[in-house]
């Protein structure tokens, strides 16, 4: 039922008023929890960010990659710049079944939700998905409409159980504004997906990488299009400590990664 309120909600949005509301509480301005449904609450604002959890996991944003992404933007652009929008389905483990890996009410509430965000006039878009939301995040942007599709500054994914059958990209998106993040050793990044390693869970550690990712693609969206009447800049500071494999003075990787884990500290 949840997966049938949320588009119903976002649909009746319509085009959502650009400015943010004259009070800002907690719980508009950090992730409390495992949901945030601020596009759907607050309207548009300079960057949205949209989600798609994992297998099993709460809420609509998850417990894990999820609130650390958003909070990780937030820092780097400002609470109130930020407004976070998790996709609403369920997560059974047999929804990684269906074809090209996604439920197709995952599929459909995700797009409603990039349209919805589309409709923002100079909003940056970005989205992200973890393992089965990242199967999400394939199969709703191929399916998009190719103008609503171009909204979508940045995209990226966690575990990705695509990465194999897509050929490490996904489809119908630039290659250059994407980012695949896959531990070494998981094998649900090359086409399986039992058994399931204990890697496929330490994902954590790369929000920082996806962070800086995210913000140089709504930096480069930014100087073609500007948010009005306001500067929208990245505070550095915000990104936090970046783990082996990424600097924040190097570009970082685009398409495919694969990060080797770190050399053990010999004591």
């Amino acid at each position: 039922m949840k997966s049938l309120i949320l588009p119903f909600l976002l649909l009746c949005l319509g085009r959502p008023a650009v400015s943010a509301p004259s009070h800002i509480d907690a719980r508009q301005a950090w992730s409390v929890g495992w949901w945030s449904s601020e596009l759907q609450q607050y309207g548009c604002r300079p960057v949205i960010f949209v989600f798609a959890k994992a297998t099993a996991e709460p809420g609509n944003l998850g417990s894990t990659i999820g609130p650390a992404l958003s909070d990780g933007l937030k820092l780097v652009f400002g609470v109130t710049n930020v407004a976070t929008q998790g996709v609403d389905y369920y997560g059974f483990i047999g929804g990684n079944y269906y074809p090209g890996g996604a439920p197709p009410w995952g599929i459909y509430d995700m797009q409603v939700i990039i349209s919805s965000a589309a409709a923002c006039p100079h909003s940056k878009v970005v989205v992200s998905g973890y393992s089965q939301g990242a199967a999400i995040v394939h199969r709703a942007i191929e399916g998009l409409a190719a103008d609503v599709r171009d909204r979508i500054a940045g995209v990226v994914t966690f575990g990705d159980t695509q990465t194999y059958q897509d050929g490490g990209r996904v489809k119908g998106y630039p290659t250059n504004q994407t980012l695949i993040i896959c531990n070494e050793g998981d094998i649900i990044c090359v086409g399986t997906l039992v058994p399931i390693y204990p890697v496929h869970w330490d994902y954590v550690k790369w929000v920082p990488t996806a962070t800086l990712f995210l913000a140089q693609t709504v930096l480069a969206a930014n100087a073609v299009d500007p948010w009005p009447n306001s500067t929208l800049v990245m505070n550095p500071a915000g990104v936090g400590e970046l783990p082996p494999g990424a600097d924040k003075d190097a570009p970082v990787p685009t398409k495919l990664i694969a990060f080797s884990s770190p050399a053990p500290t010999v004591a």
